[in-house]
């Protein structure tokens, strides 16, 4: 373990609170009370620059999750950056980690999902798959095909993008977003289910609620359904048994497009590297990955297309 740098907290706390803008967190009160300095860690405990020890249950977003501090990670990445530590591979250029990063996603994502797109997070994850959705559909000539389907209390990142297709209604509190483009149908949260319900006759009545919001916009108009196999942020809802499979059934119906946001159940969060076959029993068009795909020691995010986008998209213009 590297040895533990001692810090002013006074001074940084100072510098913190002055200058550093974070994310979800109450401005009003942060102009006051500032932050907790976090500045030494190790597997799954971090401290505070005054020396206090906490565990940290969640891995830093959902993302450490081979712990912190991890001497063969660091010194992979020390390895790499003597090397060539970026290079951008914009047109024929790539790096020896991009291309044997991708060749290793595509050995364990189910189907022909076996196309990869690197991004920087989450959210850049799920716009890239949107992004490449639409331009999917325009190549087809079905250029109206552009409306997002999502989910009550899904999330799906904090880009504009990204937060419109999430679904907690308190993210869009103060925002114009984008509600044109996105439309949301309830969550499959069997605690939730009427009394008297079975859990059978929830999921087809979850299911169903896809299939109207499809009818209702015109299957003409909607390109893509967005869900997570477990829903994160929204409170860990474990769907329905047979709800995936059924709403990939849906969406073959009516050629809309689905993606599975494993942000957070990717990567051993669930027992797999990607659990939506191997727990949910069927295989989207689409996989967005993150967080545990470096376990947060550097910002990657991976979107991976099946290789039926893939052609459509290659064909020469």
């Amino acid at each position: 373990v590297a040895k533990k740098t001692v810090y002013d907290t006074k001074t940084l706390w100072s510098k913190d609170k002055e200058h550093y803008i974070h994310p979800w967190t109450d401005f009003s009160t942060f102009k006051e009370e500032g932050s907790i300095v976090m500045s030494n860690s190790d597997g799954a405990y971090v401290f505070d620059s005054e020396g206090n020890k906490y565990i940290d249950g969640i891995g830093g977003l959902w993302c450490v999750n081979i712990g912190y501090a991890n001497e063969e990670m660091a010194e992979a990445i020390a390895d790499q950056v003597k090397q060539i530590p970026y290079y951008s591979t914009f047109g024929a250029h790539t790096t020896p980690p991009a291309a044997e990063l991708a060749a290793k996603l595509a050995t364990l994502t189910p189907g022909t999902l076996d196309k990869v797109f690197f991004g920087t997070g989450g959210s850049m994850s799920n716009d890239t798959a949107i992004r490449i959705i639409s331009f999917y559909f325009n190549r087809l000539g079905k250029n109206n095909k552009k409306k997002i389907i999502a989910r009550t209390d899904g999330y799906h990142g904090s880009t504009y993008l990204a937060m419109s297709m999430t679904g907690v209604e308190f993210d869009h509190q103060g925002f114009d977003l984008v509600p044109d483009l996105v439309h949301h149908i309830p969550a499959p949260n069997s605690y939730r289910r009427p009394d008297g319900m079975t859990e059978s006759e929830f999921c087809d009545a979850k299911v169903k609620d896809l299939e109207n919001k499809i009818v209702e916009l015109g299957p003409e108009n909607v390109a893509c359904f967005i869900a997570e196999p477990i829903m994160g942020a929204g409170g860990v809802i474990v769907p329905p048994d047979g709800y995936h499979r059924h709403t990939r059934e849906i969406c073959d119906r009516y050629e809309v497009l689905y993606i599975s946001d494993e942000v957070v159940t990717g990567f051993g969060r669930l027992g797999h590297f990607f659990s939506s076959e191997a727990m949910f029993d069927f295989v989207p068009d689409i996989i967005t990955c993150a967080k545990g795909i470096s376990s947060g020691y550097l910002p990657l995010s991976a979107t991976i297309l099946s290789r039926e986008i893939y052609e459509v998209i290659s064909v020469p213009q």
